[in-house]
């Protein structure tokens, strides 16, 4: 269902349904529309608009990690790899959010990064939550 989510917003985009503030209401109405039909299930705007919340959050969390020194993407197994241990246990300390990424697989890295990465704000005296 992700890739099939992540599919529409690429089409909602490219027909001009997400601005600098985000995505346009219609989106994610269209979105729900189509998984609801295609999955057989009932999927509501609200639905939609939590999960590409989600994604961002995973976005804005393991960006920062990967920024880091000691960290990787690892494209084939989906998940953040640490050069060594003691470097992800320094770096949750001071990050709890990131705790869970540890092991996390992330199945959809790469459309999260196409859909949510252009929308974080970067450079001196950004404050990331």
């Amino acid at each position: 269902m992700e890739r099939s989510l992540a599919d529409i917003l690429r089409e909602e985009r490219q027909i001009g349904h997400k601005g600098d503030g985000g995505w346009k209401a219609v989106a994610y109405n269209t979105a729900a529309a189509i998984l609801s039909a295609q999955f057989d299930i009932e999927v509501s705007a609200d639905n939609i608009r939590n999960r590409v919340k989600t994604w961002k959050r995973f976005y804005g969390i393991v960006s920062d990690i990967l920024s880091q020194s000691g960290f990787n993407w690892d494209a084939t197994k989906k998940m953040i790899s640490v050069d060594e241990d003691n470097v992800w246990d320094e770096y949750v300390k001071s990050h709890e959010d990131a705790r869970t990424f540890r092991f996390k697989v992330i199945a959809n890295w790469d459309d999260i990064v196409d859909l949510c990465g252009k929308d974080r704000a970067t450079g001196e005296g950004v404050k990331h939550v």
